[in-house]
Formats: structure tokens, C-alpha cells, sequence
């Protein structure tokens, strides 16, 4: 269940903390053959499994990157909901770094640690520490900081 939160700026009481993290989820063959689709990314590691059973370490293919980066906002909401505000704009994803290599099928949870929260005239801006921690060895899969406007 989320944490939830009146109004953007009241997120200022939980800078420098670590909320609860998300649900477990899993990326399977399905997703990344939706998001290969899309995204054009067609390299064998993602889509053959064939050869991925025969040649990669895990014998499963690899979840690519950038489908692991476009869960965070998905999983974000579910880690904390911001009651009212008229919108949100994702204004930057910054220090991108993949950490480890994600197998389909690897069960996975998104860690938040609120960074700032700084009101404008406009906007309030709020930045968080993601990492989408491997769930069985707690280990980083994929870390970035994210930078939401929200109007209010």
C-alpha cells in the first residue's frame, strides 16, 4: 500500500528518507518482446530464447534497460501517491547507471529515497533516488534520480 500524501509539498518532512519499497514484480518474455517491438531494440539477448537457454549464464534472456527505466513510474506511485495536485511532469531522469544484468523472470522491487523537495511559485519540484534492487540478492539492477514538477 502506498504512502499517501496531502499535497506535494508536505513530501519536504520525508527528504533524506527511505519509504517502504514496492511490490515485487517480474519482467517476462511477453514484456520484452512488447517493449522489443517498440523500441526497435532487437538483439538476440532480448527475444531469441532458443539461443539465450544455450548461450547466456542464466539460459533465460535479458530484460532490456531501458524496459527496467520506463517501470519507475509505474512503481513509483506505488511506493507513494500525491493526493492533489493538478499535474506531474517528469522534468529529468539523471545518473542513469545499469547495475547488474536482469534475467526475465527475476523477481525485482524498487527502493525510493527522497532527495528534496523544493517549492517554486509554480511547481514544486521533487527529486528521488530510485534503485531497482534484484529481490532474491538484494543487489542494484538499475539506479537513477528522478526529478517530478508537480503543479498544484
Amino acid at each position: 500500500m502506498p504512502l499517501r500524501i496531502p499535497r506535494p509539498a508536505d513530501l519536504a518532512t520525508l527528504v533524506g528518507t527511505e519509504l517502504s519499497p514496492s511490490d515485487e514484480f517480474a519482467l517476462n518474455q511477453a514484456d520484452v518482446d512488447r517493449f522489443v517491438e517498440i523500441s526497435g531494440d532487437r538483439q538476440w539477448i532480448h527475444s531469441d530464447t532458443e539461443r539465450a537457454r544455450a548461450e547466456l549464464p542464466e539460459g533465460r534472456t535479458i530484460v532490456p534497460g531501458n524496459l527496467l527505466l520506463a517501470q519507475i513510474p509505474r512503481l513509483l506511485q506505488q511506493v507513494y501517491v500525491v493526493e492533489r495536485f493538478a499535474k506531474c511532469l517528469v522534468a529529468g531522469y539523471s545518473q542513469v547507471r545499469f547495475r547488474q544484468i536482469v534475467g526475465t523472470g527475476t523477481p525485482l522491487a524498487l527502493r525510493v529515497k527522497l532527495v528534496s523537495v523544493t517549492p517554486t511559485r509554480s511547481f514544486v519540484r521533487v527529486e528521488t533516488e530510485c534503485t531497482i534492487m534484484i529481490a532474491d540478492d538484494r543487489k542494484p539492477a538499475l539506479t537513477v534520480q528522478v526529478t517530478d514538477l508537480y503543479y498544484e
